[in-house]
């Protein structure tokens, strides 16, 4: 069981990121940012486990952070809102990009962590690689992590921000 602990956490990441994005999904104002923030606590933790980044290399980490947040903000403006004025049930129909693009992220640092830093057992994979391209993969794969969380996130704001309208259209039609 220790031998598979390392894979725990990205399977789950992988479960939340699939099963939401898989199908249609009635809009929770109240719940948008759940979603959001487990994502961003697991790419954080994975972060948490990195070597601290040179100057250049923060740079990167919030460059990337910043581009994903401009891509959450618009590519939410095409996602499909739909309003039940019966229920008030309000229905978002998710893009099949976005959630290949957050799965692919997310497997591709944990399949870098695995190449440079070796699995589970200690042997290393690295023989490969130099030290210096090693850290130059883990850089990269953990601004693609960052870019993802920094999507995620501000798709939630524009979400909130789109459904507000439709939850007081709602309230004022009743």
């Amino acid at each position: 069981m220790k031998e598979l602990a390392p894979y725990i956490a990205p399977a789950i990441a992988l479960y939340f990121i699939i099963r939401r994005g898989g199908r249609p999904r009635r809009v929770r104002p109240n719940g948008l940012w759940i979603y959001p923030l487990v994502i961003c606590l697991m790419a954080f933790a994975a972060l948490s486990q990195s070597h601290a980044p040179s100057l250049l290399g923060d740079g990167l980490l919030v460059l990337a952070f910043v581009a994903g947040a401009a891509l959450g903000w618009f590519t939410t403006q095409h996602v499909e809102l739909t309003l039940d004025e019966a229920t008030g049930t309000i229905m978002s129909k998710p893009t099949q990009f976005g959630t290949i693009l957050t799965a692919a992220v997310f497997v591709a640092r944990f399949a870098v962590e695995y190449i440079v830093n070796g699995n589970p057992n200690g042997l290393p994979s690295r023989h490969a690689l130099e030290a210096r391209h090693a850290e130059n993969l883990l850089l990269f794969a953990n601004a693609g992590l960052l870019f993802v969380a920094g999507r995620i996130l501000l798709q939630a704001a524009h979400m909130w921000l789109r459904v507000r309208p439709l939850v007081a259209q709602h309230k004022a039609s009743q």
